[in-house]
């Protein structure tokens, strides 16, 4: 049977390495390529693969470059890159797949005639001993771009890059995933332009399971700043994108953006929640001062401070 399918893990830490893989190994149906692609890490991940050699199909490829600690996105494009398989998984080092994934994917998309660019699994967020932390209503089986969107920005759903199953050539046709700043919000912009106004396909026979371990990449506190301007982006992103609809997303962006600064680890300075203030009237209209009361006063929304800048802030 010809292979068409790549799961894609861009690697950097061992810790669930595994358990990711031996999840991998569980599946009902072999038919993928598992290309293990090393960030340059300072941890044996190829001691790690050799154990899976005569167990999976599997490359592994070390990079001298720690890209991702600058670039997330830009070594998610160069992972992508290794392989030459119809579709592409681009799964994690620390995540888990149910044990049907492969087989379902292959199902359904005999079943649709391959006529979507993205097939899709439902998510839950786990933690770092796998139990289940969050779990938010299931995808509809089929969605098209905006409407994943809408519910994205209403937190209605739940999404990550691993969920995704994508045809290599419509990465190839944009050039690879939408780059914003520690890859906050650049898969979701990549899924609204990979979709290449086709539905999005839900698999709801199986799960993948997203996990928040406290040491991903992107979950540093001092990583605060860019994902807070990579939320401004993925704004700027999709009312251009969408700009018939740009009053109805600005009014949805609104709430969305402060919801998500708020849970974004790590806390602005001064400096920074002034520039920010200012890109956001840029982006989304309003007086500056205003805004920045309401960033600034959110950084210390849980500390001893919290009711004084409410009352300053008006937030």
């Amino acid at each position: 049977m010809l292979t068409e399918l790549a799961i894609v893990i861009p690697a950097y830490k061992s810790n669930f390495l595994e358990t990711a893989l031996d999840s991998i190994v569980a599946q009902t149906n072999h038919n993928f390529i598992v290309y293990v692609s090393d960030d340059g890490s300072r941890e044996d991940l190829l001691a790690i693969v050799n154990l899976y050699k005569y167990k999976l199909n599997i490359e592994y490829y070390r990079f001298p470059d720690n890209l991702g600690r600058k670039d997330l996105v830009g070594h998610w494009n160069r992972s992508v890159r290794l392989s030459a398989e119809k579709w592409v998984w681009l799964f994690s080092d620390d995540d888990v797949l149910s044990p049907g994934c492969v087989e379902a994917f292959y199902r359904e998309l005999e079943a649709t005639g391959a006529a979507y660019n993205l097939y899709r699994f439902n998510i839950e967020m786990i933690d770092s001993i796998g139990a289940t932390i969050c779990i938010k209503q299931p995808h509809p089986v089929l969605e098209s771009a905006y409407g994943f969107l809408t519910g994205r920005l209403q937190s209605r759903s739940l999404s990550a890059a691993v969920e995704y199953i994508f045809r290599k050539e419509v990465f190839d046709k944009y050039q690879g995933f939408v780059n914003f700043p520690s890859a906050y919000c650049a898969d979701d912009a990549s899924w609204l332009i990979f979709a290449d106004d086709q539905l999005i396909f839900t698999i709801q026979a199986e799960k993948v399971y997203w996990r928040a371990s406290g040491i991903n990449i992107s979950a540093g506190k001092t990583r605060a700043f860019p994902k807070a301007q990579a939320l401004l982006q993925f704004i700027a992103f999709v009312t251009e994108k969408f700009s018939t609809q740009r009053s109805e997303l600005l009014a949805m962006a609104y709430p969305w953006f402060f919801e998500n600064l708020l849970y974004i680890q790590g806390r602005l300075s001064v400096l920074q929640s002034v520039q920010l203030s200012r890109k956001f009237c840029r982006i989304m209209g309003g007086r500056e001062m205003d805004v920045f009361k309401k960033i600034f006063a959110l950084q210390y929304r849980y500390t001893r401070f919290a009711s004084f800048l409410q009352k300053w802030s008006g937030y």
